[in-house]
């Protein structure tokens, strides 16, 4: 008897649900809505933000943003082991906590009173009660994950209790090569382990047939809180695709590239509010807020 594992089994269903749309939804709605399945309507008009935020220099380079309350964000950039609290009322960081050394830093999540960032070589650091403990200890784990796969993606799932990390590379963690694949891991942080097939694969000959290429690379991801659907953000290729918690493909949109020079971050905040930040790409980076359309 032919025993398949987890991961391949997801690939070859996420890609019978794929290609099962492809007749189903062929009409394009919108110039940016390259895909919608039937019986979803994508919630944001994500090339016409409600409110946008220049952001000053130390955040040129922002990687990761994360909701804490209608004030704040949290935010890194992608050199410094700093988190910055950027007060969206006053457009202006308000707080930097130093948690690690100069590092490619690329996701940042916010779980209850505790934050958590992932480097790019799969490194996750743990700042307990980083809002009010400034000599919080820092605890680093380090990840099956590694430089060859660029993890540069981290959300928080409320359904499973695991912090969800993108791969933008190597989708695998041994010496396959998995051309064409772009692969998410699951991370439990009461047990500080990761598991070792990813929870989600995606072909990325799906997302050239709505896109006409396969130019998309993960850079953020973020989970919606009222219908547990994963947002997941490509700076390269300029899109934002939506599947279910189950891996249904549910939208593909494309960004616009004045808007989003470099989108790199993603998150929402628990009324669906959605925000994306872009590095500057030699301009000042932004954050840019878009409200779902039956607000």
């Amino acid at each position: 008897m032919l025993k398949w594992s987890f991961s391949t089994l997801l690939q070859v269903k996420l890609s019978i649900l794929f290609l099962s749309c492809l007749t189903a939804c062929s009409q394009v709605k919108t110039i940016d809505i390259m895909f919608e399945r039937p019986g979803y309507i994508f919630p944001y008009q994500v090339n016409e933000p409600v409110q946008s935020w220049n952001l000053p220099a130390e955040l040129a380079e922002i990687s990761g943003v994360s909701f804490i309350d209608n004030q704040r964000l949290a935010c890194i950039q992608d050199e410094k082991g700093i988190i910055y609290i950027f007060n969206l009322k006053a457009g202006e960081v308000e707080m930097e906590i130093n948690f690690g050394d100069d590092g490619d830093y690329e996701g940042i999540e916010i779980i209850e009173n505790d934050a958590w960032v992932l480097k790019s070589n799969g490194m996750l650091y743990e700042v307990p009660d980083y809002l009010e403990n400034a000599e919080s200890i820092v605890k680093k784990h380090k990840t099956a994950l590694s430089g060859k796969n660029d993890t540069e993606g981290l959300a928080y799932d409320p359904v499973s209790n695991n912090l969800l990390i993108a791969c933008k590379e190597n989708p695998f963690l041994d010496e396959r090569k998995g051309k064409g694949i772009k692969a998410f891991y699951s991370f439990n942080p009461e047990t500080k382990q990761i598991d070792i097939e990813p929870f989600l694969l995606i072909n990325l000959d799906t997302i050239g047939y709505y896109k006409g290429d396969v130019s998309f690379k993960p850079s953020g991801i973020a989970v919606q809180p009222a219908t547990g659907n994963i947002f997941i953000l490509g700076s390269a290729g300029k899109l934002l695709l939506v599947l279910s918690g189950k891996g249904e493909m549910l939208a593909l949109t494309g960004l616009k590239p004045k808007l989003f020079p470099q989108p790199e971050g993603i998150c929402f905040s628990p009324d669906g509010t959605l925000y994306i930040a872009n590095e500057g790409d030699g301009r000042e980076g932004t954050i840019l807020k878009f409200e779902p359309k039956n607000k």
